[in-house]
């Protein structure tokens, strides 16, 4: 994996779900996201620099859309099942357990 997303990331947790997260797009059904994850992946392709240029700009962006259209109608209750649930994934992904806030 590039470098590029242990600097993003800065937390072991959090790079091994960019990991995961990555790894569900170079798989998915979008030929430049699949792209995209494929090269970061593979350690060719800055996480950094590919997000911000135009190539993957158009569908990062309808990617994010779909997410916040979908977060915006969740009530608050449901918000914070999907926070918990979110720890809880980073948790397992490293084995460990983390004390919650």
């Amino acid at each position: 994996m590039h470098d590029s997303v242990y600097e993003i990331a800065g937390d072991p947790r959090v790079a091994k779900f960019l990991r995961t997260s990555l790894t569900a797009l170079a798989n998915g059904s979008d030929p430049l996201l699949q792209e995209l994850a494929e090269g970061v992946l593979s350690g060719q392709v800055n996480l950094r620099e590919a997000v911000a240029s135009d190539a993957y700009g158009e569908a990062l962006s309808s990617a994010f859309e779909r997410f916040s259209a979908y977060y915006d109608q969740l009530d608050d209750d449901e918000k914070q099942r999907l926070t918990s649930e979110a720890a809880q994934q980073l948790d397992d992904l490293l084995d460990e357990r983390h004390p919650k806030p």
